[in-house]
C-alpha cells in the first residue's frame, strides 16, 4: 500500500530529530542576535510637544510643553534621534470647542530613523479648545521702587493709550488692560518720560497687526499734596449792580477743604479765603438755592465744600 503524504511527514519528524534540533537552535540564535541588535533603548528629554488648533482657535491651559520618551532600537536607528530634533505633535483641528483629554501615541511622535517610542512621561495631556477674538485693552504702568519722601505720582499719559490684542475669547473676556515691563522710580522727584516701554502680554495673547509693541510713558511727580480744612468759613451773597435789599443765606458758613503742597496749605490765612453765592437776578421774598463758590490760592485744589448748597431770599 502506497504511504500517504501525512504518514511520510510524520516519519519524517520521527526519524530526523537531530536535524530538528539544530534547525530550532539556529532560530533561537537568529532570534536572539536580531532581538539584541533592537533592543537598545535611549531616553530623550524635555521633547518639545506643538498642539495644531483649527484655523481661528486657540489652545488654553495645556497640562505640558514637552515629554520625555523612552526609544528602543537599533543602535544606528537611535543615533538617527540626534540628526534631526525630536518633536511631538498633537493634530487638534478636528475637536470641538472644550476641555480635551489626549493619551499620547507613536503616531504623536516625529522622529528619524525607525527606533519606536515604547513610554511617554507624562503620557498623555489635556487643554481646552477656544475661539480666538481681539479686545482693545487700556494701558498701565508698572511700576517698581519709591520717589523720594514726600513726592508722589501724580499723573501718568500713555501714547498709545489702548492696543488691540488678540487671543481666546474666554481669557480676554476676563482681561481690561494691558500692564507694561517695570519702570524704576526710586529716588525720583522730577517728571520724565521712558519711550519703547515693551507690554507685559497675558499668556496665549498677542498684538494685533499694526499695533504698536512699545510705549510711550510720560510720568509726573510732584510733592506729596496734603489737605486742610477750615470750618465755619463765612459765605456772602454777590449783587448785581444796582440790585436793593437785604440778602440772607442758609446757613451762612461752610466748611472748606483745599489740597495742595504743605508749604502752600501752611501759608494760607483764613481770611485770605473768599466763598460766595451768585445773587445776581434773584426776586424779592422768593428762596432759592444755589452754588458756594470759593476762590482757592493758586496752586491749590478745592476738594470739598460743605454744603455745597444754600438756601438765599433776598428781601427787599
Amino acid at each position: 500500500m502506497a504511504e500517504s503524504l501525512f504518514q511520510r511527514l510524520l516519519r519524517a519528524v520521527i526519524n530526523n530529530k537531530s536535524f530538528k534540533l539544530a534547525a530550532l537552535l539556529l532560530a533561537l540564535v537568529s532570534w536572539y542576535l536580531i532581538h539584541a541588535n533592537i533592543s537598545h533603548e535611549r531616553l530623550i528629554k524635555a521633547v518639545p510637544l506643538t498642539i495644531r488648533a483649527e484655523e481661528g482657535w486657540a489652545v488654553l491651559d495645556a497640562s505640558i510643553q514637552s515629554v520625555n520618551i523612552l526609544f528602543r532600537g537599533s543602535l544606528e536607528d537611535l543615533r538617527l534621534l540626534e540628526q534631526a530634533p525630536v518633536r511631538v505633535e498633537v493634530d487638534a483641528r478636528k475637536l470641538l470647542g472644550g476641555w480635551r483629554q489626549v493619551r499620547l501615541t507613536t503616531a504623536n511622535v516625529l522622529a528619524a530613523g525607525a527606533a519606536r517610542p515604547i513610554y511617554f512621561d507624562p503620557p498623555g495631556l489635556t487643554f481646552t479648545l477656544d475661539q480666538k477674538g481681539e479686545k482693545r485693552l487700556t494701558v498701565e504702568a508698572e511700576f517698581q521702587g519709591s520717589p523720594i519722601q514726600d513726592f508722589e505720582v501724580t499723573r501718568i499719559t500713555y501714547e498709545p493709550a489702548e492696543v488691540v490684542v488678540h487671543g481666546p475669547q474666554r481669557l480676554l473676556a476676563g482681561i481690561e488692560s494691558v500692564r507694561t515691563t517695570p519702570i524704576d522710580l526710586e529716588d525720583r522727584s522730577r517728571p520724565f518720560r521712558k519711550t519703547h516701554v515693551a507690554l507685559m502680554l497675558p499668556s496665549d495673547t498677542w498684538l494685533a497687526n499694526g499695533t504698536a509693541s512699545n510705549i510711550t510713558i510720560d510720568v509726573t511727580i510732584a510733592e506729596r499734596a496734603t489737605l486742610r480744612t477750615f470750618q465755619d468759613l463765612p459765605v456772602r451773597a454777590l449783587l448785581a449792580p444796582g440790585d436793593k435789599g437785604t440778602v440772607t443765606l442758609t446757613p451762612d458758613q461752610i466748611n472748606l477743604t483745599l489740597r495742595g503742597r504743605s508749604e502752600l496749605l501752611g501759608a494760607v490765612q483764613r481770611e485770605n479765603l473768599y466763598a460766595y453765592v451768585d445773587a445776581a437776578g434773584l426776586k424779592t421774598n422768593v428762596d432759592a438755592t444755589l452754588m458756594v463758590h470759593v476762590f482757592a490760592p493758586a496752586g491749590l485744589d478745592v476738594v470739598a465744600i460743605e454744603p455745597a448748597n444754600i438756601k438765599v431770599r433776598l428781601h427787599p
